[in-house]
């Protein structure tokens, strides 16, 4: 095929393919492809008025293949419309794959910055920076003198493979970009790189390296921010063995950055998500200030049920703002949902060691929860398909104010008795929870975005009944809505 007809048949091919997916696991208010395999979110902008997120794509099958990037606008970041694929590995230097990158805006038009991909043989690669650029918005022409970073722009301290994912961003005058990377120890480390023209580009340093801070071979995904007075650093830490991946978890860190030296000054690093199902988030900047965040909602490490006979596998989070809370982040879904809201309802009830009920029709609902523990208590909040059936398909938020463990137990079409745990404070007397359940996924928020879980789960029968069941004193307050989107 000549460069142009490999973009040209692959957008025939998701028009002719597009309405042949099984719709039983499809997201409502989350965006997805629109038939085959999506990971990493790219280029996540805000530019002429829309959103614009752009995608790690296969849209031939439901299996991570050969690279596209695929494209959608939203005007409220809950519901997406689908662009033309932007994208395809149709040149030498990334005919492996048109693998993850960013956005800028510059003089009136979107820059991608992304990296190709190219196999060298059965079992090598390499990895250089590119540019693609576009007027409208929609149709990219790539930068006739790619790559602008090459292998031979690598420091000696850094792999000749393992060099992807460029996160570009303007400071003062300069552009500059953070590029994940692999120690020649084999360790994760982040560089970064300055230009006055987003196409010359010098390399400043190593920003962070993996001195034993965290796990992983390499550090993908990173991002580099102004949050208030405190720059934040989040990149996502994958760990192989026989080059099969067997870890993935995504960090942040705060700290302050010296550019001129390249350094990051490391205050505190933590989980950015404590569910399995989030991964390569990236971050922009729109007309209001806000600080948001898009990432893939699945992970390397767990299983893709709808790869047989669904014909689409991976979604992307709810878009969520960050917050600075100290030397930490506050992280909460973007407010345009609240506007989805249906059939509200408000439940207030002293529980001792007794329950409540509720049933619904909807398969996307928000809940948010409210609990004034009075004595040493433990609650369980239930969604299951009905009150008599049995637990093999029912996700449980269970807390207890004594160990202040948060535990999340997940039975499925995948798990069987899953468990998630992570250790929550209460501010006061009060635990405040708050959920959104789509279809094939769950949100959980805990004291106002202190701490996320982000799941996927996959229901043997539609979730239609909500249960909260207390051993020992509490107060909950409730509200409940439907989401129709």
């Amino acid at each position: 095929m000549k460069n142009s007809e490999i973009l040209r048949y692959a957008r025939y091919f998701v028009s002719n393919n597009r309405d042949k997916v099984n719709n039983k696991y499809r997201l409502k208010f989350h965006l997805m492809g629109e038939c085959g395999w999506v990971n990493d979110p790219n280029g996540f902008i805000f530019f002429n008025g829309l959103y614009h997120c752009f995608f790690q794509y296969n849209p031939f099958e439901p299996f991570w293949g050969p690279t596209y990037w695929g494209h959608a606008v939203s005007k409220d970041l809950v519901k997406w419309e689908h662009l033309p694929i932007a994208l395809a590995p149709d040149e030498e230097y990334d005919k492996g794959g048109c693998f993850s990158g960013s956005a800028i805006e510059k003089d009136g038009k979107i820059y991608l910055m992304y990296t190709g991909h190219v196999e060298v043989g059965s079992s090598e690669y390499y990895q250089t920076q590119c540019i693609a650029y576009s007027i409208d918005g929609v149709n990219f022409v790539k930068y006739r003198r790619n790559p602008v970073i090459s292998t031979k722009d690598i420091p000696e301290n850094a792999s000749k493979r393992d060099f992807r994912d460029p996160k570009v961003f303007k400071r003062d005058d300069f552009y500059y970009v953070v590029i994940a990377s692999q120690s020649q120890k084999g360790k994760g480390q982040i560089l970064l790189y300055r230009s006055s023209d987003l196409f010359h580009w010098e390399y400043v340093n190593v920003i962070l390296r993996n001195d034993n801070i965290l796990e992983g071979d390499v550090w993908e995904c990173p991002d580099l921010f102004r949050l208030g007075e405190k720059d934040v650093l989040l990149f996502s830490a994958q760990k192989k063995e026989d080059s099969k991946i067997i870890s993935s978890e995504t960090f942040y860190c705060t700290g302050k950055m010296d550019f001129e030296k390249g350094l990051f000054d490391l205050y505190n690093c933590e989980k950015l998500d404590w569910g399995k199902y989030f991964y390569a988030p990236q971050t922009t900047i729109d007309q209001q200030e806000r600080r948001l965040m898009i990432a893939w909602m699945d992970n390397w490490n767990c299983p893709f049920p709808t790869q047989q006979e669904h014909n689409w596998a991976g979604a992307f989070i709810l878009p969520r703002e960050l917050f600075l809370r100290g030397d930490g982040l506050s992280i909460k879904p973007v407010r345009e949902i609240e506007k989805y809201r249906k059939n509200g309802m408000i439940v207030e009830k002293f529980l001792s060691n007794d329950s409540i009920y509720l049933t619904f029709d909807s398969e996307c609902l928000e809940t948010e929860v409210d609990l004034f523990f009075i004595t040493p208590a433990q609650i369980e909040i239930e969604l299951c398909s009905n009150l008599n059936a049995s637990s093999n398909n029912s996700i449980k938020i269970l807390y207890n104010n004594v160990s202040k463990k948060l535990q999340l137990i997940i039975n499925d079409l995948v798990f069987s008795d899953e468990r998630q745990e992570v250790k929550i404070d209460l501010k006061g007397d009060k635990l405040n929870l708050r959920f959104f359940l789509d279809k094939s996924s769950i949100e959980i928020f805990v004291n106002e975005g202190e701490k996320v879980l982000t799941n996927r789960v996959y229901p043997l029968e539609k979730y239609n009944t909500l249960k909260i069941n207390s051993e020992g004193n509490c107060k909950v307050y409730l509200r409940k809505w439907d989401l129709e989107v």
